[in-house]
């Protein structure tokens, strides 16, 4: 808070029993204004265009700041895309071959099966007996 001119003259007083010269003691009390009291229009000016192009500048900032969100949730999809489709794919290829796995064990059976059939005419045949080539 900045002290007038005539308190500052009471506490010389009070303090020094002196006041010293009236147009001093003021001149410096306007030389001890608060840093953030303007000293004139033009100052006041100066820090309103500075205030602006620090607005501006926050906006450009933001601006871009939001187009490299959007550019990473837009990678980011893509990426998630990619591996959804990577996975389905995977499990489409799993659930063919865990078919291919059921069909060939069904075949395999079925091998084991004529082998049989085929050992049990053999047997039937004799040993002497040779079977029929078409």
């Amino acid at each position: 808070m900045p002290v007038s001119g005539r308190a500052l003259r009471s506490a010389l007083r009070a303090q020094f029993g002196a006041v010293g010269k009236t147009e001093r003691v003021f001149a410096l009390c306007r030389s001890r204004r608060r840093p953030d009291e303007p000293a004139s229009a033009s100052e006041l000016h100066a820090r309103l265009e500075e205030a602006e192009q620090g607005r501006a500048a926050a906006e450009v900032a933001r601006e871009q700041a939001l187009q490299r969100v959007e550019r990473s949730e837009a990678r980011e999809m893509a990426h998630q895309d990619r591996w959804a489709n990577e996975i389905y794919a995977l499990r489409q290829t799993v659930q063919q071959l865990q078919g291919e796995s059921q069909r060939r064990r069904a075949l395999e059976d079925q091998v084991l099966r004529l082998q049989r059939e085929l050992q049990g005419l053999r047997n039937r045949l004799g040993p002497d007996e040779k079977p029929a080539r078409d």
